[in-house]
């Protein structure tokens, strides 16, 4: 299990946003430093869930920045993009990065967000669908003109995408995603998988309906090596220092996140959440899975789990709830040296996958057959 810095800050206001984008900053120029492999990035709008919004833009400026450093999206939500346009940029970033670019998709679930960007939040799996196919026919276009017509999108290209990317036929996709038929159909596509904050018992069945794509996909070793070595699972982190209470140092970072979480994701109004309904929120984060907090010994603990299912990339969110730039990076120091050359040393278990999975499901799969791609 390899490190990637995750980017998902929060801002206080107007009055913020500069110095946290530069603190930002800072912390990726850290990262890349300390061992990190990759950044990531996310995108949301318009609450203060989010700090800088366009993920694409902020991306480029770091790989300017940090030329190291490989760069994915966790995700980019395409039903609030156009196709074409959206493809120009992300070929124009696999150039700057020289090939290094992860492009994560999802459909996104944010009410204001839709709403700010005039489209309908009950069209987005459809919108997102055919967005993916307009994709498709440029990257594959070999340089010359087509034409899509669909229900939400439609055109035609009269020439050709401009940069052609560095890795062909299109950048490498991850997909973030928690139904079956679309976890395969991500697996027979060759894309990487994004997992979120949920348990090891329920990440088990997504990762196997993904093996199960990856087995009927006819891809090589390499493809097969590219979609596993590229899914990856986010989890906030903190790693205290020895005899801190972290619930109390940390405690308005968390009551920060916890109300803008609840604008950003369902609409909420945070500030104006009653007793109840904010207790409801925190008590709901604290034992979701987002958030692995503690002692170095604790965060391993918590996270072996992980790195035995054979996720190969943690999606470290250090960045949270408005907490201070140098407790972010005290925790950060604190990971790479005490946490992140244990986890390295971890050897996936596909047996442990499969004892998972027979768990939920009740049937028996060799998934170390799967994991190796033998016929």
């Amino acid at each position: 299990m390899r490190a990637s810095y995750y980017l998902n800050p929060q801002t206080p206001g107007p009055a913020d946003d500069r110095r946290v984008l530069q603190e930002v900053l800072g912390q990726v120029d850290l990262a890349e430093r300390s061992g990190f492999s990759d950044v990531w990035l996310t995108e949301h709008h318009f609450t203060g869930y989010n700090a800088y919004s366009d993920p694409i833009t902020l991306a480029a400026a770091i790989s300017q920045r940090n030329p190291s450093f490989r760069i994915g999206f966790a995700v980019n939500v395409l039903p609030l993009a156009h196709p074409i346009r959206f493809v120009t940029q992300c070929n124009l970033l696999d150039q700057l990065t020289n090939g290094k670019v992860v492009v994560g998709i999802g459909p996104g679930n944010a009410p204001d967000e839709f709403l700010g960007y005039g489209v309908d939040i009950e069209t987005r799996h459809e919108r997102m669908l055919e967005f993916m196919d307009v994709c498709d026919r440029a990257w594959s276009a070999n340089g010359g003109g087509f034409s899509y017509a669909g229900r939400h999108y439609q055109g035609e290209v009269r020439g050709r995408i401009i940069p052609t990317p560095v890795q062909q036929p299109r950048p490498h996709v991850a997909f973030a995603s928690s139904d079956p038929g679309r976890l395969e159909e991500a697996g027979r596509r060759g894309w990487s998988l994004l997992l979120g904050p949920v348990e090891p018992d329920v990440l088990a069945p997504r990762m196997a309906h993904h093996l199960r794509g990856l087995d009927a996909s006819g891809l090589g070793e390499e493809g097969r090596a590219r979609a596993l070595g590229d899914s990856s699972v986010l989890r906030q982190i903190y790693v205290a220092e020895d005899g801190e209470d972290w619930e109390q140092t940390i405690a308005d970072p968390i009551d920060i996140y916890v109300r803008k979480s609840a604008v950003a994701n369902a609409g909420e109004a945070g500030e104006a959440l009653s007793p109840s309904q904010f207790a409801n929120w925190r008590d709901r984060y604290m034992s979701g899975g987002w958030l692995v907090a503690g002692t170095a010994d604790e965060i391993v603990e918590r996270l072996t789990p992980l790195a035995k299912l054979g996720i190969a990339n943690l999606l470290c969110w250090m960045n949270f709830g408005h907490m201070e730039d140098a407790r972010i990076r005290a925790s950060l120091g604190r990971f790479v040296e005490h946490v992140l050359p244990r986890l390295e040393a971890i050897e996936p278990d596909p047996e442990l996958l499969s004892a998972l999975v027979a768990q939920s499901t009740g049937s028996e799969t060799d998934f170390a057959r799967l994991w190796r791609g033998d016929s």
